[in-house]
């Protein structure tokens, strides 16, 4: 479980940062809304990381 909301948090904060770029450099909107859900969920599956770390 540590591993998976590790792998989790790592990949959707990542995506969250490089998407706008990526989608900017290819002259197409940048989806907001998508790129903030994935940031709210990163950050959610890290608080639950750091908070619950003793019983993972």
């Amino acid at each position: 479980m540590k591993k998976l909301l590790s792998f989790a948090a790592v990949t959707l904060l990542t995506s969250a940062l490089l998407d706008p770029l990526i989608q900017s450099g290819l002259d197409k909107p940048v989806p907001w809304l998508r790129d903030i859900g994935m940031f709210v969920a990163g950050a959610a599956c890290l608080y639950i990381l750091v908070k619950y770390h003793r019983q993972l």
